[in-house]
């Protein structure tokens, strides 16, 4: 029987590329399993097969499908790729979900692309809601751009919250924001020395 890892490396060794249509098929499928190995896949396809999936992007964008959350996993390829075309469809794109689980993923995507600070005050808006997994992944929307400004909402957030979850979430965001950005090290311990001391320790923690 094949593990996952194998499942991959014979899907990308023996399709290549041609196995994404297919793979594009079965991103909603109802098993769980497929449905994240044909993710998996795709994301190794992805830079080689760019073209094919930014139409597939197009078309199903124009199909007007609610809650299509397989367009919503194109945009975070292309996005992950570095893909502008799609900068306008993805702002066209909150009417096309009614789940607001969406909507921070949606503004992470235009954060990706266009590197601009006005998504991180977006982002924030998300942080003090009621749902949690809004806040969740707002949090981690906001490491996209690892900048002073990210680390001044993270620490706000850190700051204002009580609860232990939330803020170990904070601290994990703060980190792959310093390893994105080293330069923020000496910014964060002007900010709170407290916190860069604990953090260290939070880093080599096993």
């Amino acid at each position: 029987m094949y593990s996952r890892e194998d499942l991959l490396k014979k899907i990308v060794e023996e399709k290549g590329i041609q196995a994404i249509p297919n793979l594009i098929k079965l991103l909603d499928d109802e098993d769980t399993e497929v449905s994240e190995l044909a993710r998996d896949a795709l994301s190794i396809m992805a830079p080689e097969g760019k073209d094919y999936l930014l139409n597939e992007f197009k078309k199903r964008f124009d199909l007007n499908l609610q809650d299509d959350t397989v367009l919503l996993y194109l945009a975070e390829l292309l996005s992950e790729l570095g893909c502008q075309e799609i900068e306008e469809n993805l702002k066209m794109m909150f009417n096309k979900f009614s789940d607001e689980r969406a909507f921070p993923l949606i503004i992470e995507h235009l954060l990706k692309l266009t590197k601009d600070e006005q998504y991180l005050d977006i982002l924030e808006t998300y942080l003090d809601g009621e749902e949690g997994e809004i806040e969740e992944i707002s949090l981690m929307a906001v490491t996209e751009l690892p900048t002073r400004k990210s680390l001044d909402i993270l620490l706000k957030k850190y700051y204002r919250t009580n609860d232990s979850s939330i803020k170990s979430l904070v601290l994990d965001s703060i980190t792959k924001i310093l390893y994105k950005n080293p330069k923020l090290v000496p910014y964060l311990q002007e900010r709170d020395s407290k916190l860069s001391d604990k953090l260290q320790w939070y880093i080599r923690r096993p």
